[in-house]
């Protein structure tokens, strides 16, 4: 996982080097750690600027999605080449804790369904927590590239 200060060199470095990774047929996760709303649409803009594809905002982990509507959003992506960004992914940074009652699995949303569809997606998935988060060695395996924010 490389790890790039926002509005470094770095970060203008991965910018540049970012189209490359846009026309593969592979999965490639950002993780914008900590943005603002304002400091997201910058380098969302940024993003689509450079690779030259749209991004295409989801709440689907605030909405919790079903497994058939996430899977749907996967699908139409990749047909579009477009980049998804998850906003307030705050959820998948989160240490799980263990379920107390057998009827708690129904009420939470399906994270596993929607890791399996970014891990077998051909293109790019930005991930955007609103609160900066340290990342498990689980998440950190499935993240390629971390922008962290300044806090303010």
């Amino acid at each position: 996982m490389l790890i790039i200060e926002y509005l470094s060199k770095s970060y203008q470095h991965f910018l540049h080097d970012l189209p490359q990774f846009a026309s593969r047929k592979s999965r490639f996760v950002v993780t914008l750690n900590g943005a603002t709303e304002s400091e997201l649409s910058t380098a969302s803009k940024d993003i689509a600027r450079v690779t030259e594809n749209n991004v295409q905002l989801s709440t689907a982990i605030t909405e919790q999605l079903s497994e058939f509507d996430i899977t749907a959003l996967f699908s139409a992506a990749r047909s579009s080449r477009d980049i998804l960004l998850f906003d307030k992914a705050d959820l998948l940074f989160e240490k799980k804790t263990a379920l107390k009652r057998a009827h708690e699995r129904n009420t939470g949303f399906d994270l596993n369904n929607l890791f399996k569809n970014i891990a077998k997606h051909n293109g790019i998935v930005i991930l955007a927590p609103e609160k900066m988060h340290t990342l498990s060695a689980s998440m950190s395996t499935k993240v390629d590239v971390l922008i962290r924010f300044p806090t303010v």
